[in-house]
């Protein structure tokens, strides 16, 4: 960015060294360069935004990370055996024997009372 700042201001300069100040080309080309150095700010301004809201975002994204990990980290997707629905279930929830989970889709078992029997034989 400091390329074009400098490219402008030697312009600048070559302009302000001109001899006759009241010609037509000298007046559009003084006008260009102004438009130009106007341009070089805008530019710098939109790229200081960009990286503060790519900071931003990266910020954002760390944060929903860690809170993503606090409220399903201890959570299991578990396939419903009936209707095929994905269910998250709790991990307290899983290691209770005497809590019959449901599907919220089907309303069927997830784990019927013979599948428990099967796996503590």
């Amino acid at each position: 960015m400091q390329h074009l700042q400098r490219e402008v201001a030697y312009l600048q300069g070559m302009l302000a060294g001109c001899k006759n100040k009241e010609s037509h080309e000298y007046l559009i080309l003084k006008r260009l360069l102004d438009l130009q150095e106007e341009l070089v700010k805008e530019q710098e301004h939109l790229q200081l935004r960009q990286t503060e809201l790519e900071e931003y975002t990266e910020a954002i994204d760390e944060d929903l990370n860690e809170l993503e990990l606090e409220i399903y980290d201890d959570q299991y997707s578990i396939t419903c055996p009936n209707c095929g629905e994905e269910v998250l279930v709790d991990e307290d929830d899983l290691e209770d024997d005497d809590l019959a989970l449901l599907c919220p889709n089907c309303h069927h078992e997830l784990f019927p009372e013979e599948d428990k029997k099967d796996s503590e034989s």
